[in-house]
């Protein structure tokens, strides 16, 4: 249905009519006189140079768009540190998220192990019952047959029965994407047996691990983040979480940083993750954080206190 919709969408378009490129590849000097004519300020030109040849023109290029007007010339008084800094600024971001989601990572894999591997035994997941239906098993039984690990290996080569190794090797092998598909696809039961660590209800876990795996895949493959707009997966509201997630926080940022609070407030207590997160924000203090999806008394809600 969806390939055939958008086959009809498309017939209702005009051709596109493809030329041959024809953009030269520009050296790192090349690239600053190019920006320096759009408006650029440029203090120190050995060092810009150097950023070019390090990081790449065409991956400052996305954080040159926020700071430019109509025709891509550059607000007056920018700077190419102006650049600089929202990429770095992105990219500790990336960093301290990743911190994060490892630690929601584990403790999920920690909570299927203990609260269904101790009743059902080591290989409940090669019993389908424990699913939501026959093709989710399957999913993740082809998954977990296919995992490659020390700890599976070590268990192929010492026993044959069952032929695939226990559920504790087999969390610590598959993704994160895996892990909150295998969540999300076990029966009901289950999936409340596996939410009590986190003290949220299963549906609000099974919307927020996809959320997170989403974010763990931006920030691991460098993507940009701090002002993007994420319309898959967004976080489903959860009643028992005091702060506003509204329809743009959904769609932002702020969403996912509600959502990891939230998880780590429940697994670790004591954890310092909003702490660093507000030092982070309060030291690039230049950086738009309406864009980022934060509303203007984000810090007084008692999620942030």
């Amino acid at each position: 249905m969806r390939t055939r919709g958008l086959v009809y969408f498309s017939s209702l378009m005009p051709p596109l009519v493809l030329k041959k490129y024809s953009k030269p590849a520009k050296a790192p000097s090349d690239l600053l006189t190019h920006l320096e004519s759009r408006g650029l300020t440029i203090m120190d030109r050995p060092a810009a140079l150097r950023t070019l040849e390090t990081i790449g023109y065409y991956r400052l290029l996305i954080y040159m768009r926020p700071l430019q007007g109509p025709g891509k010339i550059f607000i007056p008084g920018t700077t190419f540190d102006s650049v600089v800094q929202l990429y770095r600024f992105d990219r500790d971001l990336r960093l301290l998220c990743l911190d994060a989601i490892e630690q929601i990572e584990v403790a999920l894999r920690a909570a299927i192990v203990n609260e269904l591997g101790v009743p059902y035994g080591p290989h409940f997941y090669l019993a389908p019952e424990h699913f939501e239906s026959a093709t989710v098993y399957r999913g993740f039984f082809n998954k977990a047959v296919h995992a490659d690990y020390l700890a599976i290996r070590h268990y192929q080569a010492r026993y044959n029965d069952p032929p695939h190794a226990p559920i504790w090797a087999i969390c610590e092998a598959v993704t994160f994407g895996a892990l909150s598909h295998l969540y999300s696809g076990l029966n009901l039961a289950n999936r409340k047996r596996v939410a009590k660590p986190f003290a949220f209800g299963e549906s609000v876990l099974v919307s927020w691990f996809r959320t997170l795996n989403d974010l763990r895949n931006i920030c691991a493959h460098h993507n940009r983040l701090w002002n993007a707009t994420l319309i898959a997966n967004k976080p489903m509201r959860a009643k028992v979480v005091q702060a506003d997630l509204s329809a743009t926080a959904q769609e932002r940022f702020y969403g996912r940083a509600i959502v990891i609070v939230s998880l780590l407030s429940k697994i670790d207590p004591g954890s310092t993750w909003k702490g660093k997160l507000k030092r982070l924000l309060a030291s690039y203090l230049n950086v738009p954080l309406q864009e980022m999806g934060f509303p203007p008394n984000w810090a007084i809600q008692s999620i942030w206190l």
